[in-house]
């Protein structure tokens, strides 16, 4: 295979580099073993991985009941002789059924929207080999064009912003590595789609433990009825291990 060219292509795709993933580092983080980076850098889910960009809305539904919740304790205090209780206690309550309202149209949204996991087959990929999963959409959607898939190697670097009162550095993704391509649904509609890359042997592997990271990356935009749906997802791809030789007897 012949040597990668790297680039210096700014990240300008249409998924934010790590937003997410710098929030789901596992919290009790262990030493990572050089050789098997894998089992501690990342919370990975093989058998059913989130995109990249997905939020935990665990917390913001416990939130909400908590507020519902307490404003339906404060209407205990309307057998209170108080008018100002009273106005206080119908103004929360007309806060509650706004909370409530909104609460049951993002429910309707997320049971409409797409959602997209993807499933490694192989994990982990090692440089020079094949990276093999599988994208399930749910529910299933009529796809109407090709779609557009993406594996992409970014390499975060410190980069010195000129700024008034001093320079500042901000952390700045590029894309070191990209190979692309289209590719149609199986079938009429989409529910699972199978993907395979061959990796290249000279770039580095998924590096997470530092400040400048380097991570790989699958990108695909799906062309559905209304919004497209875009997903990026970490990629279990790593270099291998360098194997010690044996002591000379």
């Amino acid at each position: 295979m012949p040597p990668t060219q790297e680039s210096r292509e700014r990240y300008l795709l249409f998924a934010s580099p790590r937003a997410a993933m710098k929030t789901t580092r596992l919290s009790s983080r262990q030493p990572v073993d050089p050789a098997q980076p894998w089992i501690s850098d990342h919370p990975w889910r093989p058998r059913g991985m989130n995109p990249d960009d997905s939020r935990d809305s665990r917390c913001a539904v416990l939130g909400r009941a908590a507020i519902l919740a307490l404003i339906a304790l404060l209407n205990l205090g309307l057998a209170s002789p108080y008018l100002v209780l009273k106005i206080v206690i119908a103004a929360c309550d007309l806060a509650g059924i706004l909370i409530l309202f909104d609460s049951l149209l993002k429910l309707v949204h997320w049971l409409r929207h797409p959602r997209t996991r993807m499933r490694w087959t192989t994990f982990p990929a090692f440089l020079g080999g094949r990276l093999e999963g599988t994208v399930t959409l749910r529910p299933r959607q009529h796809v109407m064009s090709s779609i557009q898939v993406r594996l992409r190697c970014v390499r975060e670097e410190r980069v010195e912003h000129p700024a008034p009162d001093g320079s500042t550095s901000h952390l700045e993704p590029y894309v070191i590595y990209e190979q692309s391509f289209e590719t149609l649904p199986p079938g009429e509609t989409l529910r699972e789609l199978p993907l395979a890359f061959d990796l290249p042997v000279d770039l580095p592997g998924n590096d997470l433990g530092g400040d400048e990271a380097t991570y790989w990356q699958v990108a695909l935009r799906i062309p559905v009825p209304g919004p497209d749906v875009e997903a990026v997802f970490l990629a279990p791809v790593y270099a291998r291990a360098l194997t010690p030789l044996p002591a000379r007897p």
